[in-house]
């Protein structure tokens, strides 16, 4: 079993979008020889927020049962996508309260935080930073909020014939966050028998007495993070990605890769706000590539 994790937990509600969250999911359970936790969250609907007297109990909502039965299809729905089936059986978890889940994204990571070595895995849809805004996006606010790594897979990141990991595309910076990111890295290579390749990306055009200064703290920061790693039998590629937008580099570079890859890199953690007003390269990924994307705080 991985030293760093223990549970794997996917929020599921029948979507195309959850149930290759949930393949994925088990995959990662399968391979780190973690336990894996389908988790449904029952929200609040929109018309309840006109009609809720504080004596009001969940056990008496005329929806209560149309409410059960959709967390019974979701549960159904996520059971189809594990093939095949792990052993021991996924644990199914419902969150509800008396006055009904206002906010999933927060109750999903105050779920995830009572568990020690957890990994969440969500699913996510492609949308603009306007869709989100407007929309929202329950994926944005649980890589925001949570405390642990978070996996995010888009749809079409997990077909249902993908049985394996191919390799571990690990951008590294030397930060501790990035040490973090390197330590799942190395657990999971060993578990997947796969390969790492350590990503360091450089602003292009530098003169040429800054380029090789930037060599110098690659191969620096590169030897670091292979420390980090540990032993990895299926072996350890560096690459250096060279251009002004990092995410869109190690994007690009993943989507060269057919043998399944995966990317695992660190997060600096910033608040809500200040990523939007600096920006995050780790969240751009997520935005932009096509194979699941962990990230770690």
């Amino acid at each position: 079993m991985s030293e760093r994790i223990s549970l794997v937990i996917v929020p599921v509600d029948g979507s195309p979008t959850a149930a290759a969250a949930t393949r994925h999911a088990a995959l990662l359970a399968r391979l780190l020889k973690a336990e894996l936790q389908l988790l449904h969250v029952m929200p609040l609907n929109p018309p309840e927020f006109s009609d809720m007297p504080a004596n009001r109990q969940a056990e008496a909502d005329r929806d209560r049962s149309l409410r059960l039965q959709a967390a019974s299809d979701a549960f159904a729905s996520a059971r189809e996508a594990i093939d095949p089936p792990l052993e021991p059986s996924p644990r199914e978890v419902t969150l509800e309260d008396d006055t009904f889940v206002r906010h999933p994204a927060r109750t999903i990571v105050e779920h995830a935080r009572r568990h020690d070595r957890c990994l969440l895995v969500i699913g996510a849809r492609h949308l603009t930073d306007m869709g989100k805004f407007v929309e929202g996006s329950v994926s944005n606010e649980v890589v925001h909020r949570a405390r642990g790594p978070v996996t995010v897979v888009h749809a079409e990141a997990a077909p249902g014939d993908i049985q394996r990991i191919g390799r571990v595309l690990l951008p590294v910076d030397g930060s501790r966050h990035s040490d973090q990111a390197a330590a799942l890295a190395g657990d999971l290579a060993r578990s997947a028998e796969a390969g790492v390749e350590l990503l360091f990306c450089r602003p292009s055009g530098k003169p040429v007495d800054q380029e090789a200064d930037q060599q110098d703290e690659a191969e620096r920061i590169f030897a670091h993070a292979r420390q980090v790693l540990g032993e990895v039998p299926a072996g350890v590629t560096e690459q250096l990605l060279a251009g002004e937008r990092f995410a869109e580099a190690i994007t690009e570079h993943a989507a060269r890769y057919e043998d399944y890859p995966v990317i695992i890199m660190g997060r600096r953690g910033l608040g809500t706000w200040r990523e939007k007003l600096l920006g995050s390269v780790s969240h751009r990924v997520i935005d932009l590539a096509s194979c699941p994307v962990t990230v770690v705080v």
